[in-house]
């Protein structure tokens, strides 16, 4: 039998109704919020607070074994982080496990898994929860009795249950990631479609949206700025996991600095310096191991090269401003020569490394003029180098040590020892740059000239 189409009416709502319908979710959602929180479980919350607070925790194993008590104690863990932070341990974990067997309730199990949503990456601040946790809800999720009905609602224990194995390691976010984007969706309409609304509000999402970011990174035009780099920026999201021990920054790093010929922009040496800091450093330097070393030495000198440029210019800004608030004419008469001699070296691209060195009040000039815009690392001089600026360059045939006054230049055709170009010694003297390194050259070269001209 063929039965006649039916045609819906075009419904017109009310504005008065659509406001009701908006309270009714608002009461809706307050009401499952409040669910099962009873005079019982004020009680418990109540107990378990003056616990944290007086440390007595004698009747706690047996309080636990109560199924409100265990759902209270979760619940505090995931809304109340002063709570949280005294009193979320492995050794008060095992305890729940030991307590609650052979399962957790379908509450307290949600509840713990929104913390690990929630805090994610964050947990390994607090004695190393996170693989704990991890394994317990897998452990819990596996003894879920199977649904005996069918439902249109998807249920978030029963999602977790199917796709834990992934979506719950420390690899989850990169790789829900990439399931989003294969598939052209959004990650939120996905966390909906997996029964997981709300679990994107914390940590895990955030990190999600990390790797979001990268591919942002990945497609951008070389040289050009975007939004995204402020948001890489962010401590928060620059040390969020990747995969292994690198960072969501270390990758970051890696794909705008191999996107990069000889020279970056100026847009993509500042995000790199904010985020990582100057390479430039003592390899022992706490920024150093942290954010370059993981990057490899190939990285490290590509990126120290185009901070030559950088050198230069401050060098040029500390022997002008010297000059002038010294009112020294004989160098500000030298100064022109100098720095078309120094530019032109680079511009005929025969630079391919510097190093800035700085007297205490030579570094004072150039940070008062400069500002915030002084994020190179330079050595500090000392004795009567305290006013002066130099330089070494190595133009790699031959190499050079440039002062900004009373000193003279000196040439070398080869390197002139370790000193001038690791970042270990971070202090020089006079005697070190006239004296120490002319003699460690000589005692590397034997019979290779070398000399110091007077300006």
């Amino acid at each position: 039998m063929r039965l006649p189409l039916v045609e819906w009416p075009i419904m017109h709502w009310d504005s008065r109704l659509l406001e009701r319908w908006a309270d009714l979710e608002s009461k809706a959602a307050e009401m499952s919020e409040a669910a099962g929180r009873n005079d019982a479980f004020e009680s418990a919350v109540a107990e378990l607070r003056n616990m944290a607070s007086t440390g007595k925790f004698g009747r706690l194993l047996e309080m636990l074994k109560r199924r409100i008590v265990a759902r209270a104690l979760t619940w505090l863990w995931l809304n109340d982080e002063q709570f949280s932070s005294k009193m979320l341990n492995p050794q008060l974990l095992e305890t729940l496990l030991k307590a609650q067997t052979p399962r957790f309730t379908r509450m307290t199990l949600q509840q713990l898994a929104q913390l690990y949503f929630r805090r994610f990456d964050q947990l390994d601040k607090q004695h190393d929860v996170r693989e704990l946790l991890e394994r317990i809800l897998l452990q819990q999720l596996e003894k879920i009795p199977p649904l005996k009905t069918q439902s249109t609602w998807v249920d978030p224990l029963v999602t977790l249950k199917r796709e834990a194995h992934w979506l719950l390691t420390l690899n989850g976010p990169a790789t829900l990631a990439k399931r989003v984007q294969e598939g052209g969706r959004e990650l939120a309409a996905t966390f909906q479609e997996m029964g997981l609304q709300g679990f994107d509000d914390g940590r895990y999402g955030d990190v999600c949206r990390a790797h979001f970011y990268l591919d942002t990174l990945r497609n951008l035009p070389v040289g050009a700025s975007d939004p995204v780099f402020e948001e890489l920026q962010k401590q928060s999201v620059a040390r969020a996991p990747f995969e292994g021990t690198r960072r969501i920054g270390h990758v970051a790093l890696e794909i705008l600095i191999d996107r990069s010929g000889q020279e970056a922009s100026e847009a993509w040496q500042e995000f790199i310096i904010n985020l990582a800091g100057d390479p430039r450093i003592a390899s022992s330097a706490l920024n150093y191991r942290e954010w370059w070393q993981p990057l490899g030495e190939e990285r490290i000198q590509k990126v120290r090269g185009w901070l030559s440029k950088e050198d230069l210019r401050l060098f040029l800004r500390a022997v002008e401003q010297y000059g002038i608030e010294a009112q020294n004419d004989e160098l500000q008469r030298m100064f022109p020569a100098r720095k078309i001699f120094l530019e032109g070296l680079f511009k005929l691209k025969l630079i391919r490394n510097t190093r800035l060195l700085l007297g205490s009040k030579a570094s004072h000039s150039v940070r008062r003029i400069l500002g915030k815009d002084v994020k190179t690392s330079f050595a500090k001089m000392d004795g009567i180098m305290n006013d002066k600026a130099v330089i070494y360059l190595d133009c790699g045939d031959f190499h050079l040590v440039e002062g900004s006054h009373s000193f003279k230049i000196w040439v070398y055709l080869a390197a002139p020892g370790d000193s001038l170009r690791s970042y270990e010694k971070t202090t020089f003297s006079q005697f070190d740059l006239t004296k120490n390194t002319p003699a460690d050259y000589k005692k590397l070269y034997p019979g290779l000239p070398f000399d110091g001209f007077v300006h």
